[in-house]
């Protein structure tokens, strides 16, 4: 059935002439995007990203296969009936942002309305709206692009793409110009569209960081998907280092008080940061994060909470955690795979205080500035063969741990409120753990 799913592509091919024999730019490429779903197109410069974006906008047509963008085959449209489509159903958000300089940033928004014969005072009222949904607060609205930072410039874009309320949006390298903190605050900012509108995303991206944001990630390489990979997302494990010994020196009562502490300290943070608390027996827990970067910006929260309640405390409380990032099965209220397995040993592997991460954990945080790893050390994890590269987070106590990771107790951007974690992580969320 045609009619859930957003975009379809059949065996679609298009090939460039202009040298000796045709380029063939997408071959053969099969895909289907249910309405709703987050999906990112990755692969490096050449491999036919930006291509397969502009065929399925109906902005190039296919050498061969067939195109479906909401169950309307696109060679069936004229050049009319595409453009009303674009203009009605299909949002875009460029690398360049592609505002209009003498425009103001209102006016920016506010004119793909006016072809929709709405008037002038509507469309105002739109992009109002438009402009505050993407976290831009009134002042920006005349000012014009040269007056706004590049952060600023791509949500105006973003709200541009939004203000006709599409059912599709396409984003082709939208953090390209950006830095790795803007670029994270609007990706974090499609994500949360994706859920509270359930809007259809599509991301075309070189970068795995960014990738990660999807629901499901498909590789393309010399025109062809090479990978798709569904689900992917980052577990992490903690727990206190030495916790019976501590009952044995402490007591029930006193060790309760401390775990009663411990576990408020590490569920506010998953709060702040978006995670879910897959399970917990005792002092140990099973997170699960969309994103590794938002993990690990929670784990190193945990520890500098503890660290701060630890300079109070009785008896030194240290906490070890591990961190990793793949693609795992949920079954029921759990998940399971190799992923929580690595996540779990790496975790054990982990000394008292210590954030402990895999080595594509480290990749995809890697290019954030307030992150920093040692050199790492190899590891040799029970029930997994061959040595495993693991690498330490270095973490100073004393910072405040929500400002120091640019994610605030309203929403990232700092313009909203937090996302809840399930809307943050709808695709593997469990039903219980929507109402913990």
């Amino acid at each position: 059935m045609m009619e859930n799913i957003a975009v379809a592509l059949e065996e679609v091919s298009k090939h460039y002439d202009g040298g000796p024999e045709p380029v063939a730019a997408v071959s053969e490429v099969s895909l289907r995007i249910p309405a709703g779903e987050f999906v990112a197109v990755l692969g490096p410069s050449g491999s036919g990203k930006s291509t397969l974006l502009n065929l399925i906008a109906g902005l190039d047509s296919p050498t061969a296969g067939r195109i479906l963008v909401g169950g309307r085959d696109l060679a069936y449209l004229g050049d009319n009936a595409r453009s009303d489509l674009r203009l009605r159903e299909i949002g875009f958000v460029f690398q360049s942002f592609n505002l209009f300089p003498t425009f103001t940033a209102e006016e920016n928004v506010a004119w793909p309305v006016e072809f929709l014969r709405v008037r002038w005072r509507e469309a105002r009222r739109r992009a109002e709206a438009a402009l505050a949904q993407v976290g831009l607060p009134p002042a920006v609205a005349c000012r014009r692009p040269a007056q706004l930072s590049g952060g600023e410039q791509q949500r105006v874009a973003v709200a541009r793409a939004l203000v006709t309320e599409p059912r599709l949006l396409l984003a082709d390298e939208p953090t390209g110009n950006l830095d790795s903190q803007t670029g994270q605050t609007i990706l974090d900012l499609l994500r949360r569209l994706n859920v509270e509108r359930h809007l259809t995303v599509v991301l075309v991206t070189h970068n795995a960081l960014a990738a990660s944001h999807a629901q499901r990630t498909v590789e393309l390489h010399d025109g062809r998907i090479a990978r798709e990979a569904r689900g992917t997302i980052t577990i992490m494990f903690s727990d206190i280092v030495g916790f019976s010994a501590m009952t044995e020196r402490l007591g029930d009562v006193r060790v309760q008080e401390i775990l009663h502490t411990h576990c408020a300290i590490v569920r506010e943070q998953i709060a702040v940061y978006g995670g879910f608390e897959v399970k917990t027996q005792g002092d140990g827990f099973m997170i699960a994060f969309a994103g590794a970067r938002r993990a690990l910006g929670c784990a190193v929260a945990i520890q500098r909470a503890m660290a701060a309640y630890d300079e109070h405390a009785e008896a030194p409380v240290r906490l070890r955690i591990g961190l990793h990032t793949g693609e795992a099965t949920r079954e029921g209220y759990d998940f399971f795979g190799r992923s929580v397995i690595v996540a779990a040993r790496i975790a054990a592997a982990a000394r008292g205080g210590e954030i402990l991460v895999s080595s594509l954990v480290r990749e995809l945080t890697g290019g954030a500035k307030e992150f920093a790893f040692d050199g790492g050390r190899e590891l040799e994890l029970k029930g997994l063969s061959g040595l495993q590269r693991a690498f330490a987070v270095e973490w100073e106590p004393g910072r405040d741990p929500v400002r120091a990771h640019g994610v605030h107790r309203e929403h990232a951007d700092g313009h909203g409120p937090v996302l809840h974690p399930v809307a943050s992580f709808p695709h593997l969320a469990a039903p219980h753990l929507a109402a913990r």
